[in-house]
């Protein structure tokens, strides 16, 4: 009986085991899809997000506003929050089956912020909101520069053109001491 019993159990965890993957591939697929128009920038370009929103009702959904999170840009300036933006739609933005995209704009802070980040989105409708995000690990890059490279490029700047000024003396000197006149010893040198 205990037999029974506990090959019950396993065929069940078995079962589980097996089921759960196709459980997971019937799950529904994304809202958002999210990408931005350029693979890197740099502090202070202008660059665009395309924000598709697919409707997987089926009724039309009015969409009220788009909110935009730069998680690495965030900071409070002048009394201000700032590096989250918000797109308010007054005119009944409707999307039914057909997906809606949306063009949104940003610039990459210039301020010292500028740096690679990731951009998490949210879509408030009548029917709720939605959230969606830039691709997994993809981000709006942004290079950093080492941060005394400017004054790097001035020093070996200044080494190579030290180094051509001497090299021009050495020439100068090597030119002038090979065209010198030859020393000839004379009756009265001879001694």
């Amino acid at each position: 009986m205990l037999n029974r019993k506990m090959l019950a159990v396993v065929m069940i965890a078995f079962s589980i085991v097996l089921v759960a993957p196709l459980a997971r591939a019937l799950e529904e697929p994304d809202t958002i899809t999210v990408w931005a128009n350029n693979t890197k920038y740099a502090p202070g370009d202008t660059g665009h997000l395309f924000i598709v929103f697919y409707n997987r009702l089926d009724e039309a959904v009015e969409i009220k506003n788009i909110s935009i999170v730069y998680s690495s840009w965030k900071a409070y300036i002048n009394n201000v929050w700032v590096g989250n933006e918000t797109h308010k739609y007054t005119d009944q933005t409707a999307v039914s089956k057909m997906p809606k995209t949306f063009d949104i704009p940003f610039t990459v802070p210039s301020d010292g912020r500028g740096v690679s980040t990731n951009a998490a989105i949210e879509i408030g409708t009548d029917h709720g909101i939605y959230r969606g995000e830039l691709f997994a690990g993809y981000t709006i890059y942004v290079p950093e520069t080492p941060r005394y490279m400017e004054q790097i490029v001035s020093i070996l700047t200044i080494q190579m053109v030290a180094l051509i000024v001497c090299l021009i003396i050495l020439a100068a000197t090597i030119f002038i001491s090979s065209r010198r006149p030859k020393m000839t010893w004379g009756p009265e040198d001879k001694n």
